[in-house]
């Protein structure tokens, strides 16, 4: 196991210092992208906690937005800050022992504060900056148990991406499909492997991923949990209240994003972020339903793409600043015994 993980990590250290954006993780090889977190049976004991609804809050230290595969003009495009934040709620509609049913519905901003913009796509940057990215989505959640030792778990889920206003959009053209499936093993309490794919259709491109599910707890305070591409944390549970998660992951979020009135007309562009997030993560019950949780990491950025959608304007990649991380959180989770 350990030369398993030694294997992993080392993969996203090598990645992670080239600087180049993996062609083996599209948008949704993250750990919300492809494993079903619920309420339900699945999952080993002692694991990190099922959230009910869930709100966060995560602030990113600012850097510049230097050129990956052109020439930019001094002063590059510098951020102060970024600022995200999370609504995340499932609901439970059918709780029986053959068979869980949620609904949930997910509502995420990310703030761009610029310290100062640079000559180079001054328009694009700029309305980064004026309007917030946001991101919505509804969302179904199925676990069926086939036997006492294996279950199938499959989410569908429609997003919308984009600068729009308000909090969620049916345009088609920042709409974003998603269906995940996924066969689970689950050998005993403290062991449980599985296997999946998940297919996004999106303003980007099309995407089939498949995955591999694999939590288990080496005795009763450590343990790992992990969906490989997307993720790999190692876990120790100090006591009942407090649980600290340490590792890797890859995050991607993309974005249709319309910049009004620019001097070469209207512009029509799908943005996306790509990034790798080694961080140590705490758990905290305080309260038997309510648990709040503190990340601490350091953001691996990959390059950003501004891809165009329209004629007049041409498609570029900016390579951010690597940036810290802090993100604070607080949920609901049902108590052991429900």
């Amino acid at each position: 196991m350990r030369y398993t993980l030694c294997i992993v990590f080392s993969l996203l250290i090598f990645v992670a210092n080239a600087q180049i954006k993996p062609g083996f993780f599209p948008e949704d090889a993250t750990e919300e992208g492809i494993v079903v977190r619920c309420l339900c049976e699945p999952g080993v004991q002692n694991k990190s906690r099922s959230r009910g609804l869930e709100l966060k809050y995560s602030y990113l230290s600012g850097g510049n937005f230097k050129p990956e595969d052109s020439v930019f003009q001094k002063p590059y495009s510098a951020l102060d800050r970024i600022q995200q934040f999370e609504i995340d709620l499932k609901v439970p509609v059918i709780n029986k022992e053959g068979l869980k049913l949620l609904l949930g519905y997910k509502y995420f901003l990310e703030k761009y504060n610029f310290k100062q913009v640079g000559p180079d796509y001054k328009e694009v940057f700029q309305e980064l900056g004026d309007r917030s990215l946001k991101s919505s989505s509804l969302s179904m959640y199925l676990t069926k148990p086939l036997n006492e030792t294996r279950y199938l778990a499959f989410r569908l889920r429609y997003s919308s991406n984009g600068n729009y206003k308000g909090i969620m959009s049916f345009d088609q053209k920042s709409a974003i499909y998603k269906a995940l499936g996924m066969y689970a093993i689950k050998k005993s309490s403290d062991m449980e492997w599985g296997f999946g794919i998940n297919y996004a259709k999106s303003f980007r491109r099309d995407n089939i991923l498949p995955f591999v599910l694999f939590n288990k707890n080496f005795n009763r305070r450590w343990g790992i949990e992990s969906a490989i591409p997307g993720y790999v944390m190692g876990r120790f549970n100090a006591d009942e209240k407090t649980i600290l998660l340490f590792g890797a992951e890859y995050e991607s979020q993309s974005y249709r994003v319309d910049v009004p009135e620019t001097s070469i007309g209207d512009l029509d562009i799908a943005l996306n972020h790509s990034e790798v997030i080694f961080s140590v993560e705490m758990e905290r019950m305080v309260s038997k339903w309510i648990w709040a949780n503190l990340m601490i990491g350091y953001q691996l950025n990959f390059s950003t793409d501004f891809e165009t959608k329209s004629d007049n304007f041409e498609t570029f990649n900016a390579e951010p600043t690597n940036a810290f991380l802090i993100r604070l959180g607080i949920f609901l989770s049902p108590p052991d015994e429900r």
